[in-house]
């Protein structure tokens, strides 16, 4: 079976090699032919054109940065559609999903949501999480696919449904994240033994994986070679706030998350590891 895999980025490179892994035909479109270049290695085709790659495919799986860039890569050329199914994996607002699902039924395909919570190591090692918006039968078709990701594919409801909890889990990315920031820089500014921290945050409610994980970066002040850039953690800060409020929610807290990462962008660190807001937080004394 042929896949198109549209988007080679940080999240859509390995993807691709994981579809390999299981025998798929990948053809891979990528913005930047470079960066996919590496995958013909590994058995993938690389083509010049979105429309070139699905034209080929029974199946399109789709991780790119955002609503406007996944516009642009499937609908700017006449492409068709007919008896294609299109997952879409990039984190998007429940509405986006919803209007790109009509698109696609328009041009003749079927569209399943299914954003992924994890990062890089998850998808090499097949760990994602694949939150699926479609209907029961459209799952039960579709979960042994999905399973070329992880294991743990699970159906959230109707379209919308699956992007809804996404953005309510990266949520907790960005505050989790601002929140340990502000406390360890309290904590080094006072003088305090970090591991004495870390040992009491570790028996505690209060703790959570992605401190340890997070932490040698943030006291060594190393952000390259990033799992999630802080560039795309605004781009979701920003789909949050727009969505919970829309939901009635009270979001003062996600506005000083927001600055919080705008600064850190002020500071050089859009294409660093979304950690690197602690550059913000604590600033490194001149």
């Amino acid at each position: 079976m042929k896949v198109a895999m549209i988007g080679a980025g940080l999240m859509g490179a390995p993807m691709a090699e994981k579809l390999l892994e299981r025998e798929y035909d990948v053809l891979v479109y990528n913005r930047t032919k470079s960066k996919a270049e590496y995958l013909v290695e590994r058995g993938a085709d690389i083509c010049d054109s979105a429309a070139d790659a699905v034209k080929q495919s029974e199946i399109i799986v789709v991780m790119l940065s955002d609503y406007y860039a996944i516009c642009e890569t499937l609908f700017k050329e006449k492409i068709d559609y007919s008896s294609k199914k299109v997952f879409q994996m990039s984190t998007i607002s429940p509405g986006e999903n919803l209007i790109l699902s009509e698109r696609i039924s328009k041009l003749g395909g079927e569209f399943i949501e299914a954003p992924v919570l994890g990062s890089i190591k998850q998808v090499q090692e097949r760990e994602l999480f694949v939150l699926v918006g479609s209907t029961e039968k459209q799952f039960e078709e579709n979960e042994l696919f999905l399973k070329a990701f992880g294991d743990k594919i699970i159906h959230v409801g109707k379209i919308g449904k699956a992007s809804a909890l996404k953005l309510a889990l990266n949520h907790l990315i960005a505050s989790i994240t601002n929140s340990f920031s502000l406390s360890l820089g309290y904590v080094l500014e006072n003088k305090i033994n970090v591991e004495t921290f870390m040992e009491i945050l570790r028996e505690s409610a209060l703790y959570a994986p992605t401190f340890d994980k997070k932490l040698d970066n943030m006291l060594n002040r190393d952000f390259d070679n990033p799992n999630f850039p802080l560039k795309h953690l605004l781009k979701d800060v920003n789909l949050i706030s727009d969505e919970f409020t829309k939901s009635g929610l009270f979001t003062a807290q996600l506005d000083g998350v927001r600055e919080t990462i705008k600064k850190g962008l002020q500071l050089k660190n859009a294409d660093k590891d979304y950690s690197s807001l602690y550059n913000a937080v604590h600033p490194k004394k001149k």
